[in-house]
C-alpha cells in the first residue's frame, strides 16, 4: 500500500515539474502582458502629441485672423463700422469652425505715440468653468479688451488672447498656461502704422458682412 502511495506521489511531482517546465517555456500572451504595461504611457503620449498639433492649429489661427483684421484698420476699413465688440466679430468671423471664439477671445486695440510709448492692458486670468452648466452654456464669457479709436497715421497695437480648454489633464502634458487653470492662453499681436485715408475711415460692404458672419445669434 504504502509503495503505491509512493509511486503515485511520484507521478505527480514529475507532472508537476513537466507542467511547471512548460509553462516557464509558453510564451502565449506575452505581447499581451508587455502592451498592457506600456499602453498608458502611450495612449498618453498619443493624445498629447494630438493635443500639442491642436494648440499649435488654433495659435495659427488666431495670429492669421488678427493679421487679417489689424490690416483693416491699417487700410481705413473698420474705422466706420463700430468699437470693440464689432471688431471682435471680425476677428472670430476669421475663426469659424474652432469653438466659440466670441466666449473665449478677448481683443485689445491700442494706439499711442509711437510703439515704443504704447502700453498693454494686464491679460487677466480666466475665469473658471461653471460645472454646474453644459455646453457652451458652462463657457464664462470672456470681457471684451480696450479699443481705442483711432485715424490716419496712428501707431496701433492689436492682440488678440484665446483662452482654450485643454481636452486632456495638463498633468499628462504641461500645456497648461497659467498653470494649473486647465487651460491654455493663446496670444496673437500684430503692431502697424495706419496709412493715410479720408477721415473717420470707411466701413466697406465686405467688412459689413463679415462682421455679421462673426456676431454670435
Amino acid at each position: 500500500m504504502a509503495f503505491f502511495s509512493e509511486h503515485i506521489m511520484q507521478r505527480a511531482e514529475r507532472r508537476a515539474l513537466r507542467f511547471a517546465r512548460r509553462f516557464r517555456k509558453n510564451e502565449d500572451g506575452a505581447t499581451a502582458i508587455e502592451f498592457a504595461f506600456v499602453a498608458l504611457p502611450f495612449f498618453a503620449l498619443l493624445f498629447g502629441i494630438m493635443e500639442l498639433a491642436v494648440v499649435f492649429f488654433i495659435n495659427s489661427a488666431l495670429v492669421q485672423a488678427t493679421s487679417d483684421a489689424g490690416r483693416i484698420i491699417r487700410v481705413g476699413n473698420f474705422q466706420a463700422c463700430g468699437g470693440a465688440d464689432q471688431f471682435k466679430a471680425l476677428v472670430c468671423s476669421n475663426m469659424s469652425g474652432l469653438g466659440n471664439c466670441w466666449k473665449n477671445v478677448r481683443i485689445d486695440v491700442v494706439e499711442g505715440d509711437s510703439f515704443k510709448t504704447i502700453a498693454l492692458p494686464e491679460i487677466p486670468p480666466i475665469e473658471e468653468r461653471d460645472d454646474t452648466k453644459t455646453g457652451d452654456e458652462a463657457i464664462p464669457q470672456t470681457p471684451n479688451g480696450v479699443f481705442n479709436t483711432n485715424a490716419s497715421g496712428d501707431t496701433m497695437v492689436v492682440r488678440s488672447v484665446l483662452y482654450y480648454r485643454l481636452a486632456l489633464p495638463p498633468i499628462l502634458t504641461r500645456l497648461d498656461n497659467p498653470p494649473g487653470s486647465g487651460s491654455r492662453r493663446i496670444v496673437a499681436t500684430t503692431a502697424f502704422r495706419n496709412e493715410p485715408f479720408p477721415e473717420n475711415g470707411t466701413c466697406g460692404a465686405d467688412t459689413r458682412n463679415q462682421i455679421a458672419d462673426g456676431t454670435p445669434s
